[in-house]
């Protein structure tokens, strides 16, 4: 099975910024935001002809291109830009808007599962899938906040999709008088679902830099 990362991170926490250090050769994008890629010159690495990169936010061609990348051996990371974004177009979309009743948000479920499934199950065990995602807040009876990854409706909630991966990173910035630093948080608040395995990181913070997250995975299993 491949190694299931999710990067959570509000929008300019910098998650896409944390790509610009990958080698395009060994490296897939699925721009589901179909927005600018935040470095210089990202369409001369990542582009339709060269094969490692696509735009789409629809789920039955996002699990066809990670198919496609699980049978090419080159590949060895494919970031999924956002997770968010399919589900949104998903539930945004005429035919689900027309439709009325629980069969609607059984398929929605049934679409996400299927595709945690396929990278957990279907792809190669050297490579490492970035799910990208959105925070949420959410409150517990005793009315603290706790964040997680913002899903749609009830059943994915109730699957967790953390409990799909060991490694949720958490993205952050620190602001100071004389820099700003975009990084990733490897372990808990204690009121959100970051968690990385134990000594896969020696520090609670690292730079945002999927290329230093990609070494340690292997360094690590």
């Amino acid at each position: 099975m491949a190694h299931l990362v999710f990067v959570v991170g509000k929008s300019g926490m910098g998650k896409s910024t944390s790509l610009r250090n990958l080698n395009s050769d060994e490296t897939v994008i699925i721009n589901t935001d179909q927005k600018a890629l935040p470095f210089k010159k990202f369409q001369e690495k990542y582009n339709a002809e060269k094969g490692n990169y696509l735009k789409t936010s629809n789920v039955e061609e996002v699990v066809e291109k990670l198919k496609e990348a699980h049978k090419n051996p080159n590949i060895k990371t494919v970031i999924i830009d956002t997770w968010s974004r399919i589900m949104t177009d998903f539930v945004m979309s005429k035919a689900f808007r027309k439709n009325s009743g629980f069969d609607k948000w059984a398929q929605l479920s049934g679409s996400q599962y299927d595709l945690l499934n396929t990278i957990n199950e279907r792809m190669r065990d050297d490579m490492v899938v970035y799910l990208f995602a959105h925070p949420e807040t959410v409150y517990d009876e005793d009315g603290f906040a706790n964040e997680r990854i913002a899903v749609q409706g009830k059943q994915l909630e109730k699957f967790a999709p953390e409990s799909f991966s060991s490694i949720v990173l958490y993205a952050e910035v620190d602001v100071t008088p004389n820099e700003t630093k975009h990084l990733f948080r490897t372990v808990s608040s204690g009121r959100d679902t970051c968690k990385t395995p134990i000594d896969m990181f020696e520090e609670k913070t690292i730079e945002n830099d999927l290329v230093l997250v990609n070494q340690a995975i292997e360094e690590y299993y």
